[in-house]
C-alpha cells in the first residue's frame, strides 16, 4: 500500500541522493499513489517533522534531498487521468505529478494520433517527472522559441500540509517553488500543433572567439522567416565534447552519431522549427553567418525530422550526463565533493565575452571545467570537474566571485535549475534579495511553516 512508510534501509539509500551528488538522510520513505494516501501520510507523520517531495530525483541543487524527516516520493502517482483536444488545434492533458517526460510524450503520441501536438518544455532528462519540472519551472533548449514551462500549464491540483486540495489557475505560487507551498497532486497541460517540419544544424569553430561571434552576430540579427523560427542556440566546448565522446559507446542514443571533427574546439548546435521554406531560408542564413566566423559549412551536421532531432537532444544531454559521471568518480575518493554546476544568466555583454571572463576565472585557479548552455540568452552552465577537495573548495570560490559579478552587473544569479540545498549553502549570502524575501513570505503563509521540503531557498 502506498501508506505504507519504510524505514531508511539499505534498499533505499538511492533516494537520499541526486544529480549532483548531494546526500541527505531521513527517517523514513513513503510511495503514496494517490491523493489520499498522501493525505494519510501528512496525518500519520509527526507535525514537527520535515517532509521532503520527490519525482524523479534528476535535480542537481539537492531540492529531492532530505534533511531528516521523511520523504514522499511521488512516482508512483504516474497515470494520465484525462485528455481533450480542442477545434484551435491544441489539446490539454490532464497527469499525475510522478509522470516523466519520456512517458508524457509516448501517451501524448498515442492519445492524439491523428491531430500531433506536443508539450514544448523539454529539459533533457527525460525521466525528470512533470511535478519535478513544474517544481522549478524547468526550460530546456527550445525556451527560446516556445518560453517557459509556466506558458504551458493551465492549471495545477495542489495539497497544503494539512491535506486540503484545491485546483487553480494561479501558478505563481507553486510553479517554481521548489515544493515548500504545497505538494502538487494533478497538472493539465497544455499542447500545441506539433511543427510542419524541424531541423538541427551544428557548426564547429576551431575556438570561442568564432564560436561566441557567432552567437553575438545572431544576437544582433537573428534570421527570420515566415512561419519558421530559431527554436535553440547551444554551445558547446571542447571539453564537453571530449567528455561525451569518450563515453559516447556506452550512449545508445548516440552511439551512430559521427564524431565530432579533432580540430573543433566549439560546437554550437542551432534547431530551427515550422514550415519547410522557411526552414531553409534561416538555414541558408546561418550557414552564411557561420562561414563569416570561421565555420567550414562542409563539417556541419545537418539533420531533420523527430527522430534525428532526439538524437541530437540526446547528444546535448549528454553534456550534462557526462559531468555528473566525473563527480560521481571523483566522489569515491572524496565524498565531500559534489556538484559544481552554474546556472547563472550574465548581462550587458556578448557571449563572447561571457567565454572569455569565465575562462579566464578558471584559468587564474587552474581548474578543470566543461562548459555548456543556452548561448543567445547568456545562460552557461559552467561545471567545475574537481579530481580533489581542494580544488573543490578552489571551484566554490570562482562560483561565488561569478555571482558576485552576476549580481552587480543585473544578471541572474538562480535560473531553471531552482536553488535547493546545495545551491543555498554554496551561495549563501549571494542569493537575490528578492528570492530570499518572497521565500520567507511564502514561510509565513503556510499553516505549518516550513515544513515541506525543508531547507530548499528558505
Amino acid at each position: 500500500m502506498g501508506t505504507v512508510i519504510y524505514p531508511m534501509q539499505e534498499q533505499y539509500r538511492e533516494y537520499l541522493i541526486d544529480e549532483a551528488k548531494y546526500t541527505g538522510e531521513a527517517e523514513g520513505i513513503a510511495f503514496p499513489e494517490t491523493e489520499e494516501e498522501i493525505r494519510q501520510l501528512l496525518k500519520s507523520i509527526p507535525a514537527d517533522e520535515g517532509i521532503t517531495i520527490q519525482g524523479g530525483k534528476t535535480g542537481i541543487t539537492g531540492a529531492s534531498v532530505p534533511k531528516g524527516g521523511y520523504i514522499l516520493n511521488l512516482s508512483h502517482m504516474n497515470k494520465v487521468k484525462d485528455s481533450s483536444a480542442r477545434e484551435d488545434g491544441t489539446a490539454s492533458i490532464t497527469v499525475e505529478p510522478g509522470i516523466t517526460l519520456m512517458d508524457l510524450k509516448k501517451e501524448v503520441d498515442s492519445i492524439f494520433r491523428r491531430t500531433p501536438v506536443f508539450w514544448p518544455p523539454d529539459p533533457t532528462e527525460t525521466s525528470a517527472s512533470i511535478g519535478g519540472i513544474a517544481s522549478v519551472n524547468a526550460q530546456g533548449i527550445c525556451t527560446l522559441l516556445y518560453g517557459d514551462t509556466k506558458t504551458y500549464i493551465e492549471s495545477v491540483k495542489v495539497m497544503d500540509p494539512d491535506g486540503n486540495v484545491r485546483e487553480t489557475g494561479e501558478l505563481d505560487a507553486f510553479v517554481g517553488r521548489e515544493g515548500i507551498t504545497g505538494i502538487l497532486t494533478e497538472l493539465t497541460l497544455r499542447l500545441i500543433p506539433k511543427p510542419e517540419s524541424m531541423w538541427g544544424i551544428s557548426f564547429f569553430f576551431d575556438g570561442d572567439e568564432g564560436a561566441g561571434g557567432f552567437v553575438d552576430a545572431m544576437r544582433e540579427g537573428l534570421p527570420q522567416a515566415e512561419g519558421a523560427g530559431v527554436a535553440a542556440v547551444e554551445y558547446l566546448d571542447r571539453r564537453t565534447i571530449d567528455l561525451i565522446q569518450a563515453r559516447k559507446g556506452t550512449m545508445a542514443r548516440i552511439r551512430e552519431l559521427p564524431d565530432v571533427p579533432d580540430e573543433a574546439r566549439a560546437m554550437v548546435y542551432i534547431e530551427i522549427h515550422g514550415a519547410e521554406e522557411g526552414i531553409e531560408q534561416i538555414a541558408e542564413s546561418l550557414m552564411e553567418m557561420a562561414a563569416e566566423q570561421g565555420s567550414d559549412p562542409d563539417q556541419a551536421w545537418a539533420v531533420s525530422g523527430e527522430a534525428e532531432i532526439e538524437k541530437m537532444h540526446a547528444f546535448r544531454h549528454a553534456a550534462a550526463e557526462t559531468a555528473n559521471l566525473f563527480v560521481e568518480e571523483a566522489r569515491r575518493k572524496d565524498d565531500r565533493i559534489t556538484k559544481l554546476g552554474s546556472d547563472m544568466t550574465a548581462a550587458g555583454r556578448g557571449f563572447a565575452q561571457c567565454l572569455e571572463e569565465c575562462r579566464s576565472a578558471l584559468e587564474e585557479k587552474s581548474l578543470d571545467a566543461c562548459i555548456f548552455g543556452h548561448a543567445l540568452e547568456n545562460h552557461i552552465h559552467i561545471n567545475i570537474l574537481p579530481p580533489c577537495y581542494e580544488e573543490y573548495m578552489d571551484g566554490i570560490a570562482v562560483m561565488r566571485q561569478w555571482a558576485e559579478e552576476i549580481r552587480r552587473t543585473g544578471g541572474k544569479v538562480v535560473g531553471e535549475h531552482g536553488v535547493g540545498k546545495l545551491k543555498k549553502k554554496i551561495l549563501e549570502g549571494l542569493l537575490p534579495e528578492e528570492l530570499l524575501e518572497e521565500s520567507r513570505a511564502l514561510k509565513e503563509s503556510c499553516d505549518k511553516g516550513n515544513r515541506l521540503n525543508r531547507g530548499n531557498i528558505i
